[in-house]
């Protein structure tokens, strides 16, 4: 009898249907998880007139709550629900799919009750659907609720009592006083599926849904995120090459006739610079050795003390030729070093040599300010392509351009071939650059070109007998009164 407590539990209250004219919401429930597992939650609602019956002052003997724990149900009392009824629930789970149809059996005596009730998933590429479908079948209206032996005790079933009688009892149809409503939770996270059954019909229910698999939608926002991540670098890319070409149309329209005035002791120098001197200033040329770099008294007197330092052969002459040769690409760094009896790797060497360079007072903010004002700079000198190349990434100066090194070209200062290869290289004309060195035969060449010149010239030690050019101590003086 197990399995018809629930059913025998049904009864004792359509007995009271006789005696009350209430009545009843049956509600059977069905959650279902992926694997198929789940649980089934069987109601009954009583009306306000249901509960203030006698026979319900003792519920729990009036549903025969003892059986159903027998029988593997859990009871409880669920309260006023939002209908206004008064709601007793018993709840049973099961842990496999073909179990959902052995328990839904256990509700009523008869097998057609509930019938051809499955489970179902299939996985897809990106989700996976689930179907639960089967028919209800309440087209034997109250007896669905007796049980057979319980029949035999009783002179006219069901309950020994003519539904004409009962009917007559209740003022109205039986099958209106007693409803049967399916509800369905799919394991989708969707909104609850509900059907409302009236006793004495029948309905085929089935029931759909789909959840998204978790890892494809981690890997469609990853697929996101990298899109997003692209389009972010192409918005970046085409703002740099944007500002980039701001930052050139904006340079600022400098003379260099100015900062000839302002240098000490050479207020007439700028008089004797050629009528070029009305071409606007594109372009600001240096060499970092003995500019921005401090050096000794020869461009050659650093990199002859950092071979001493490291104990190699730094003849002055021999050390000499041996530049000039690197500086003209006719030698490579590995070569070199080895012939000025330094043995350990080229690559360490260069990197420990361009290390040693320290800035020349002023040297950063000097460039801080030409960047500030808008000037462009580009560099002019006699290096490795190695050294040159290092001294850009050691140091930050990768915006200076162009950067003409030596070696890369086979020409070295002061030929004048080296400032045509800037003039092809930055397309700037002579009369829009201004050249800022050390040595003053590359002025001179520079001069002759018609670039404008000015002399560096931190110890007052290389005079410019003719005082061709105008000269400063400091880097700060460049911008003196400007």
């Amino acid at each position: 009898m197990q399995i018809k407590t629930k059913s025998l539990a049904l009864l004792s209250l359509a007995s009271l249907l006789l005696v009350s004219a209430c009545t009843i919401q049956l509600r059977v429930k069905i959650d279902l998880a992926e694997d198929g597992s789940g649980q089934i939650t069987a109601g009954i609602g009583l009306d306000e007139q249901a509960r203030n019956q006698p026979a319900f002052q003792n519920i729990e003997e009036a549903l025969r709550i003892s059986d159903l724990i027998e029988a593997g149900w859990e009871f409880e009392s669920a309260g006023l629900g939002s209908d206004g009824r008064e709601w007793f629930e018993s709840t049973k789970s099961f842990a496999d799919p073909d179990d959902l149809q052995k328990v839904l059996n256990e509700l009523t005596n008869s097998p057609e009750a509930f019938k051809d009730w499955e489970f179902s998933s299939e996985i897809t590429s990106k989700t996976r659907d689930f179907v639960v479908s089967g028919v209800v079948d309440l087209t034997d209206g109250l007896n669905l609720f007796t049980d057979e032996s319980l029949n035999k005790l009783l002179a006219e079933p069901p309950l020994g009592i003519a539904i004409e009688t009962i009917e007559e009892s209740l003022g109205t149809s039986i099958n209106e006083t007693i409803s049967l409503q399916v509800i369905v939770n799919l394991p989708d996270q969707s909104n609850e599926e509900i059907i409302d059954i009236p006793l004495g019909e029948e309905r085929v229910v089935e029931v759909t849904g789909n959840s998204e698999h978790r890892v494809a939608q981690i890997l469609d926002w990853v697929v996101l995120a990298v899109l997003a991540l692209l389009a972010l670098s192409i918005i970046l890319a085409i703002l740099n090459w944007y500002l980039d070409k701001r930052y050139e149309q904006r340079q600022l329209q400098r003379r260099p006739s100015p900062i000839a005035q302002q240098i000490p002791g050479n207020e007439m120098a700028f008089l004797q610079q050629p009528s070029t001197q009305t071409e606007r200033l594109q372009l600001l040329v240096i060499d970092p050795y003995g500019t921005i770099f401090k050096e000794e008294n020869t461009p050659l007197e650093h990199l002859r003390a950092f071979i001493n330092k490291k104990e190699g052969n730094s003849n002055p002459d021999e050390l000499l030729d041996l530049h000039h040769s690197v500086t003209m690409g006719k030698l490579t760094s590995s070569e070199f070093w080895n012939q000025v009896g330094l043995t350990e790797s080229p690559d360490s060497l260069n990197h420990e040599y361009v290390k040693s360079l320290q800035f020349r007072s002023g040297g950063k903010e000097f460039l801080k300010n030409l960047h500030k004002r808008g000037i462009a700079v580009s560099v002019v000198t006699n290096d490795l392509i190695e050294w040159s190349t290092q001294i850009r990434e050691i140091y930050g100066l990768q915006g200076i351009h162009p950067w003409i090194i030596s070696s890369e070209y086979g020409v070295r200062k002061p030929d004048p071939a080296i400032l045509e290869i800037l003039n092809r290289s930055s397309g700037i004309a002579y009369q829009s650059c201004l050249v800022l060195d050390t040595a003053t035969n590359f002025l001179d060449t520079a001069q002759t070109l018609g670039m404008k010149t000015v002399h560096l010239n931190p110890e007052a030690n290389k005079s410019d007998a003719n005082q061709k050019h105008p000269s400063v101590r400091r880097l700060n003086e460049f911008f003196k009164g400007q």
